[in-house]
């Protein structure tokens, strides 16, 4: 995920498809280091034509709100064309470092953003404000661990736990997806074991009973039907591999994980990796068989983006 001229995303966790101008795609996406772009892929060039604009935050409405955050943990975004608002989830992260004694459940939840221009062409964001929620959507969030997965429609606001954690902060074998009305605020509280699902870590709506969601701790994708009662009418998965670009005999597994995920208007799924900096450190034992660019490119860890036919249509 670099453009010619070396931009490059960074610790990419959401991903969103906004549409698409001639042969150009374009995508929302949130980082995890508190950077929130918009990128573009041009697939009329060989390889794709890969570049991101860094949606800046204005100054005088955002930088006070922000500052209060432990750290700015972005994790799945959206545009809410309802509202036209950009909506982010936050994961909660609790900073005990004095002068500071900040909680993550003070932090953890859904943003709302305001931008310049129209969400094709815009480069600031501005007006940030927490939406509220209820409070049984947080019984089960923890320190680090809130809503990886967020997706909308006009109707409903999807949002999927990583995972259901125990006091020491160890994964189990399975989460909860929580499905919201946007007009009454009613809850369904949904078992990822009905799904066959041990961890929710992107989600993508393609209509109010259509889902589509990554399970990194299981490394696959899954779909999901819904009845209109949010009972669950079928459910699909399928397991991903993640070979290094133009390298398929090399994994990139144990470098990362896969967070996000959108879907085209061609029904084309796309995920990206989120490499783990603060665990990864690179191993370049293939150096031979690689370029100088490819070596940097896994110094510095930059994300790949990945498509796929999608294999439950």
């Amino acid at each position: 995920m670099k453009s010619p001229e070396g931009k490059f995303s960074l610790q990419t966790s959401g991903l969103f498809y906004l549409g698409r101008q001639g042969q150009k795609k374009f995508f929302l996406s949130a980082n995890d280091n508190g950077r929130i772009d918009r990128i573009s892929l041009d697939e009329s060039f060989s390889p794709p034509k890969f570049d991101v604009q860094v949606l800046h935050f204005e100054v005088a409405s955002t930088a006070k709100f922000f500052a209060e955050l432990a750290k700015m943990d972005f994790e799945d975004i959206v545009y809410d064309k309802v509202t036209n608002r950009i909506l982010v989830s936050i994961e909660g992260n609790s900073d005990f470092v004095p002068p500071r004694r900040v909680s993550y459940q003070k932090t953890e939840g859904l943003y709302e953003l305001e931008f310049n221009k129209t969400i094709l062409d815009c480069d600031t964001l501005k007006k940030v404000k927490k939406i509220p929620l209820p409070e049984e959507l947080f019984l089960y969030t923890n320190d680090n661990v809130t809503f990886e997965g967020f997706a909308i429609t006009d109707n409903y606001i999807y949002l999927g736990l990583e995972n259901i954690t125990d006091v020491n902060s160890q994964f189990s074998d399975s989460t909860y997806l929580y499905i919201m009305d946007r007009n009454t605020r009613a809850i369904k509280k949904i078992s990822s074991k009905l799904f066959n699902v041990r961890s929710i870590t992107g989600l993508c709506a393609k209509d109010d009973l259509t889902l589509y969601g990554v399970d990194r701790e299981s490394k696959k994708i899954f779909y999901i039907k819904f009845n209109p009662d949010f009972s669950i009418k079928e459910h699909k998965d399928k397991s991903f591999d993640l070979p290094m670009p133009q390298h398929p005999d090399f994994s990139m597994d144990k470098m990362t994980g896969v967070e996000a995920i959108a879907v085209d208007d061609e029904g084309n799924i796309y995920t990206d990796v989120d490499p783990w900096s603060d665990l990864y450190k690179p191993d370049l034992t293939p150096k031979a068989l690689l370029s100088e660019e490819e070596k940097i490119n896994i110094t510095k860890l930059i994300p790949v983006l990945y498509k796929y036919k999608n294999p439950f249509q």
